[in-house]
């Protein structure tokens, strides 16, 4: 499945406006900041396919309008990966591309490490 990510790009570039979101270069981000970025782009992304407004989230998943707001201008310094999980876990109740997305999530963190090398094969596959 593809999505247009156009509209993730404009969100991100305008949220570099606001001294809160921290977003520059993605490769000077931080794996925990890119981790929340992904997890704020489910928000956006469904906000986008569905024309919702932040309100409107808010009205279906029962979060507050203004943290349904800052997720989505991913002003991420703000929040923890707990607490956007938990925001996208109520999301996913009502988007079965967000639930599975939280169950690789899931599932992948009950994959045991692997060694480097193996890591490098699997990430590889991955990208293709």
């Amino acid at each position: 499945m593809t999505y247009k990510n156009e509209d993730v790009l404009k969100r991100i570039h305008d949220s570099k406006r606001s001294e809160l979101t921290h977003i520059t270069g993605k490769s000077s981000l931080s794996i925990e900041e890119r981790v929340k970025v992904s997890l704020c782009k489910h928000f956006v992304r469904f906000a986008n396919e569905k024309k919702m407004k932040p309100k409107d989230l808010s009205d279906l998943t029962g979060i507050s309008a203004s943290l349904i707001s800052e997720i989505t201008n991913y002003k991420i310094k703000k929040f923890s990966i707990d607490i956007l999980l938990k925001s996208l876990t109520i999301l996913g109740a009502h988007s079965p591309r967000i639930w599975e997305y939280l169950v690789f999530i899931e599932k992948a963190v009950e994959v045991p490490a692997l060694k480097a090398t193996e890591a490098r094969k699997l990430i590889k596959i991955i990208r293709k």
